[in-house]
């Protein structure tokens, strides 16, 4: 608001001028316009039946106050006088297209002190109070515990603006306003308070709940722009954003800013985060060829950020909301971000001490300081020096990764990583964006690894041999891992090959992996001895199609293992026998007397041949052949002469791998 102008003090003098000469008569005004800095009227009634106490009307057919545009408005006081104070009691303000409100204001004195009270519909009272004229005009308006929606209402633009977040919530505001009227340099000084705000998208991406927050705003006027310090402070709530969950509570800002029509900086910001940290910033808006406002550049700067307390309060939260999987990290972070109209420029982040975890304990980097530059004119070269690692129950040794950064590709340099008494050869390791989206490529090998050593890492029985494969090149496509040819594993000095092997989603929370397993010349009498099945001597083959895990848990496949071609011996031992009995369940059953066994401690044999198929949770196993309404396990082969044939075509799969662990004495854990 603003000193009257000359013209309307004149109205008033005269108005009071009159009063004081005949109070009873009544009195008609009009104006065809009547204007101050930052208001104009359009064709201005008065109508007062009375200049001393009695009822009037204003009328204005169209008014423009600080840039708002209304219609037919009208002012009916039910009592209204001039001298010794104009004063309204019992008013209604009526404007096109809004719900009447309750006023009562006075206007005394020379320096034309106004105490007014409005009372928007369903809303609690605005009491605004300060003088228009004087050395320091100045005004301030007070309201507490006001209706969010009601007060966004009042603005047609901002109202269609927020329109599809439902926003609600209650605020407190505490508004001054000093040093207006022409040739002064306006002054705000405002306070802001939101309590259980909330809003939300129709699809839910973006939305916001219980929010508590506090802002204030502080500014002065320099000709047509306007420069001055906000703050805010973030006490409570939730903020979902595409994207990014914020969480409130400690969380502070504040910022200088400079604002003109086309233009927007802020300037010496600082965002204090509880227990994190704190990001230094600047950033500038200007407006784009649309005229829509568009980020001409920004820098932010963090220093020392507790990488625990980020991921309690903000990285969790937000991969809880997301379905990602849940990490455990601590050390410290710093980070650098600059941004120019075209997107991110340039980005450093450097980790000092970090440990990084899979909550699920999947797998772990200790200790990690990394130095991570990017710039987006020029590639720029990337180092992590991670002090050891695990995978699974597998230790990592200490490795160092370099890397190649650039806008579009991250190409890592060859590097071997300790495994056990072996190690892991990274031959390549390549990420390239493509129509916006990424893909990787890679190719490892892993050295022959000691079989004792690795069965005791795994907490399983142990295991004679070594263990190596080769993997020529994985494909990462949207989501998903996938082999490129096949992946050989030598293990029982024979070997796995796997093809068609794909893994989708596998950080996700429901991880699937799809593969067909070949495995040729498997020595028995290794893979007995290792599970403590009992003494098999012989080799065996077997393929696994259409395998399907859920999970890392198997939910489809159609498995079928026999004996391997070729002239090798062939004994099992009567243990091996009566654990292959058990493991058909109660219809299995050897073709010779159970009293003939203690007779022989091993047998001879010509086959051995088995098959499954899951689906559903059920396991349908078959045999060689079929003999008597049973399937053969093992065909006899030599003296004795010894045969087991089973009789229970449908297994639970749960129940397979119960008696699995019972005739091992271990309990199986298929992944």
């Amino acid at each position: 608001m603003c000193s009257l102008p000359e013209r309307l003090r004149g109205v008033v003098l005269a108005l009071t001028l009159a009063a004081s000469a005949a109070s009873q008569a009544s009195l008609d005004l009009s104006f065809d316009r009547l204007q101050a800095p930052a208001l104009t009227l359009e064709q201005v009634s008065v109508s007062l039946q009375s200049l001393d106490r009695g009822p009037a009307r204003l009328r204005i057919a169209q008014a423009r106050i600080a840039g708002r545009d209304l219609s037919d408005l009208r002012l009916d006081c039910a009592e209204f006088s001039l001298h010794p104070e104009m004063r309204c009691r019992g008013g209604v303000l009526r404007a096109h297209g809004h719900s009447p409100w309750q006023l009562d204001f006075s206007l005394t004195g020379a320096q034309r002190t106004l105490k007014a009270r409005v009372q928007p519909p369903g809303s609690p009272p605005i009491d605004i109070e300060g003088a228009l004229a004087g050395a320091h005009p100045h005004l301030r308006l007070n309201t507490r515990a006001a209706d969010l929606v009601r007060l966004v209402a009042l603005d047609p633009v901002l109202q269609k603006a927020v329109a599809a977040y439902t926003p609600a919530g209650r605020v407190d505001i505490d508004a001054q306003l000093s040093d207006f009227g022409a040739g002064r340099s306006m002054r705000i000084a405002a306070r802001l308070d939101l309590q259980d705000a909330r809003f939300s998208s129709a699809d839910g991406l973006r939305a916001a709940e219980g929010l508590a927050l506090g802002i204030e705003i502080r500014a002065r006027a320099d000709g047509a722009r306007w420069n001055g310090e906000l703050s805010a402070d973030w006490h409570a709530g939730e903020l979902l954003w595409d994207a990014v969950y914020l969480k409130g509570g400690g969380t502070a800002l504040a910022s200088r800013f400079a604002l003109d029509s086309g233009q927007l900086t802020l300037s010496d910001g600082a965002l204090d985060l509880a227990e994190v940290g704190r990001l230094s910033f600047f950033a500038d808006w200007g407006r784009s060829a649309a005229g829509a406002p568009a980020l001409r550049s920004a820098r932010i700067d963090g220093q020392a950020f507790d990488l625990e307390a980020l991921n309690g309060r903000f990285i969790a939260p937000l991969s809880a909301v997301h379905g990602w999987p849940a990490l455990a990290l601590s050390g410290r972070a710093d980070m650098t971000l600059s941004v120019d109209a075209q997107g991110p420029e340039t980005a450093r982040l450097q980790l000092h001490g970090v440990a990084l975890a899979d909550a699920a304990g999947r797998w772990s980097l200790d200790r990690v300081d990394a130095d991570l530059p990017w710039q987006r004119e020029q590639p720029t070269a990337a180092r992590a020096a991670v002090a050891g690692a695990h995978f699974g129950r597998i230790p990592l040794g200490p490795f160092e990764l370099r890397a190649v950064l650039s806008p579009d590709r991250v190409s890592m340099e060859p590097v071997r990583i300790p495994v056990l008494d072996a190690g892991l050869r990274l031959n390549q390791l390549e990420f390239v964006q493509d129509d916006g989206r990424w893909r990787g490529d890679l190719s490892f090998d892993l050295e022959p690894v000691s079989m004792p050593a690795l069965s005791e890492a795994l907490g399983l029985p142990r295991m004679a041999g070594s263990f190596a494969a080769s993997v020529p090149g994985v494909r990462w496509r949207d989501g998903v891992l996938a082999l490129d040819g096949q992946m050989l594993i030598r293990v029982f000095d024979g070997y796995v090959a796997a093809t068609g092997l794909k893994l989708v989603e596998p950080f996700g929370a429901t991880p699937r992996v799809l593969a067909d397993l070949q495995m040729r010349y498997i020595d028995l009498e290794a893979l007995t001895d290792t599970v403590k099945f009992g003494r098999v001597t012989g080799r065996l083959d077997g393929d696994v199609t259409g395998l399907e895990l859920l999970r890392w848990r198997p939910v489809a496949f159609d498995a079928r293992i026999r004996s391997s071609e070729g002239d090798y011996p062939r004994v099992i031992s009567q243990r091996a026998v009566q654990n292959i009995t058990a493991l058909g369940g109660p219809g299995a059953a050897a073709a010779i007397q159970r009293s003939f066994l203690g007779f022989f401690e091993r047998f001879g044999y010509r086959r051995i041949g088995l098959s499954c198929v899951l689906r559903d949770g059920v396991c349908d196993m078959d045999g060689l052949d079929h003999k008597g309404g049973g399937f053969v396990l093992i065909e006899g082969g030599g003296v004795p002469a010894l045969s087991v044939v089973g009789y229970n075509r449908r297994v639970d799969w749960p129940e397979l791998l119960d008696r699995l662990s019972r005739v091992t004495g271990a309990t199986p854990v298929v992944r």
